[in-house]
């Protein structure tokens, strides 16, 4: 990984912001104020800091000087998130699978279909939730083809985990140089 996308060597922050939304099966939304970093018809790149989100510190104690790239594909069944440390250094990649990614200029909205994994820096994959993605099967409350996107996902977290990490930082790469070069 290159300093620039470890975060050692940032240009300053973009002062254009976005909203990141994210709508939960039951209808529930979690929104999240980020820097806007990059937003191209393929890509959204925004760095969500914690000392900048009001909520942050009552929702996530312990967040203070925490940051977060979410990176989203607008025609992918995932989105991702690298988290680091107050410090800088990297802490874990999470990855949500997504339905319905959308932008519309000042938010980017997804719907979460439950099915998460993590992926630490030395490469150990955990998959998160199954329990959530099994219930919401037995009560009917995803699609055919939501039940696809969580398959195809799982099996991409479980055995693509390195490609998905290079691809989060080429992501974030791009933004950061878009920044600097002043593209973004």
């Amino acid at each position: 990984m290159s300093e620039s996308a470890g975060c050692l060597d940032l240009p300053p922050a973009p002062t254009e912001r976005l909203i990141e939304r994210k709508v939960a099966l039951n209808g529930r939304i979690l929104e999240f104020p980020l820097e806007r970093w990059l937003v191209t018809p393929e890509l959204v790149v925004g760095r969500w800091v914690a000392d900048q989100d009001p909520r942050a510190i009552s929702r996530y104690p312990g967040a203070g000087g925490f940051t977060s790239w979410g990176v989203w594909w607008p025609g992918k069944p995932y989105s991702a998130y690298r988290l680091h440390r107050p410090d800088g250094s990297l802490r874990i990649y999470r990855l949500d699978t997504v339905d319905q990614v959308i932008f519309d200029g000042e938010r980017i909205e997804f719907h979460d279909l439950l099915l998460d994994a993590l992926i630490r820096p030395n490469g150990d994959v955990t998959i998160e939730d199954e329990d959530e993605v099994a219930e919401a099967i037995a009560e009917r409350q995803l699609k055919l083809d939501q039940r696809w996107r969580i398959d195809w996902t799982r099996d991409l977290y479980a055995n693509k985990a390195d490609l998905l990490v290079k691809r989060i930082d080429a992501a974030i790469e791009q933004a950061v140089n878009a920044v600097r070069n002043g593209s973004g």
